[in-house]
């Protein structure tokens, strides 16, 4: 059997096969770990792939597409009719797996977005637990009302104990269950796909000179936002050289769209407050206010 590489191969100039470059002359930037990414990702979706062990053909991976909610440690709750083939599996033998991924935007490539498989065994929700379950099961499914009071359909919880994060290529691990149990899903989850949207879209430039001052890469002629969180974001730097993936964080923790906005105003300030980097024919930037219009308030 081949020995499993610790790395992609890749050719030089592309992104991927590692983690984000980081800010120039400086700590790595905080960001969120493993357990926090798959808390978040599993907390904003509520469909994903089940995979139970078939019956018959006997032993074998059976998926099939289930929506779920979460108890209060990140566990997938699910409602399922007797009827249905992962149910009888389960039944048989409670060992499962619940894969959840990313939404990838159209042109991406979707190996390039995250995803988490969360390993357990199901188990069927307790009477005591039932209304809980109920609760949580409708808030992340408002279209199963019609059905939610079906007599031949039960809850199941999948009680996890282990996982895989895929974050990208090169960004991989086995996250500790007790850690993601314990870990919160990040705040601005709700609102990352309107502030990315929003800087690539209005503040591009912005983009390009925080690449040019603060991550050692003068040449940069395009960046585009990749990703947002709390502790910071990630951009795609294109130059004459390549492409390469790249991280600034945040003074501090982000919250709020509001945040996030106050945010990247001070780094605007403090780029055109530092050393020009880039040759002098590149053009100088204009008032902050060009690139930093007021951000749309993105509160969850």
């Amino acid at each position: 059997m081949a020995e499993r590489p610790t790395g992609h191969q890749v050719p030089t100039g592309d992104e991927g096969g590692a983690a984000p470059s980081t800010w120039a002359g400086g700590p790595p930037p905080p960001e969120p770990s493993h357990a926090e990414r798959c808390r978040t990702l599993v907390a904003s979706a509520s469909r994903g792939a089940l995979s139970t062990l078939a019956a018959d053909p006997p032993g074998y991976p059976y998926g099939s597409v289930a929506s779920y909610g979460l108890d209060d440690r990140g566990n997938p709750i699910f409602f399922v009719s007797l009827m249905a083939e992962h149910t009888q599996n389960a039944i048989r033998d409670p060992r499962a797996s619940l894969l959840v991924a990313e939404p990838v935007p159209d042109g991406a490539d979707p190996l390039a977005s995250g995803r988490v498989t969360l390993l357990g065994v199901l188990s069927t929700v307790g009477e005591y637990d039932r209304s809980t379950a109920r609760d949580r099961y409708l808030e992340a499914n408002p279209a199963s009302a019609y059905y939610i009071d079906f007599g031949d359909f039960i809850f199941y919880r999948l009680d996890v104990q282990s996982i895989r994060y895929v974050g990208g290529y090169g960004r991989m691990s086995w996250v500790d269950a007790a850690a993601y149990a314990e870990a919160e899903p990040d705040p601005l989850a709700g609102a990352a796909a309107a502030i990315i949207q929003h800087m690539n879209a209005d503040h591009a430039e912005a983009q390009v000179l925080f690449c040019r001052h603060f991550v050692g890469r003068p040449d940069s002629t395009e960046a585009i936002m990749s990703a947002v969180d709390r502790y910071g974001f990630e951009m795609i730097v294109i130059s004459p050289a390549g492409r390469a993936a790249v991280r600034l964080g945040f003074a501090e923790e982000c919250t709020t769209g509001d945040q996030v906005r106050q945010a990247m105003v001070a780094l605007v300030a403090n780029a055109r407050a530092a050393p020009l980097l880039s040759p002098s024919s590149l053009a100088t930037p204009e008032p902050d206010t060009q690139y930093l219009e007021p951000m749309p308030r993105l509160e969850r």
